[in-house]
């Protein structure tokens, strides 16, 4: 099954530009990520993983990047 979602990342405006590039360089195992700044303090990321539990747990580690606030799942689908 393959997890795909949109999710908005609230990060502190002063560290966007480190958030963005820990997100996108981030190393997951059994996820892709694909994020882009919308606005000072918001980045909109694209996520596809193998599975439910991987996308969880991509999720849980992007949130640990620094600068990252929060981080609202806009969309998730999952297709076999």
């Amino acid at each position: 099954m393959v997890a795909r979602a949109y999710v908005l990342f609230e990060v502190e405006p002063t560290n966007g530009d480190v958030a963005l590039e820990r997100l996108t360089h981030h190393s997951l195992g059994g996820c892709k990520v694909l994020a882009r700044k919308i606005v000072p303090g918001e980045i909109i990321a694209h996520l596809e993983a193998d599975g439910l539990e991987n996308f969880n747990a991509a999720l849980v580690e992007l949130l640990g990047e620094t600068g990252v606030q929060a981080a609202t799942t806009l969309r998730i689908t999952a297709t076999a």
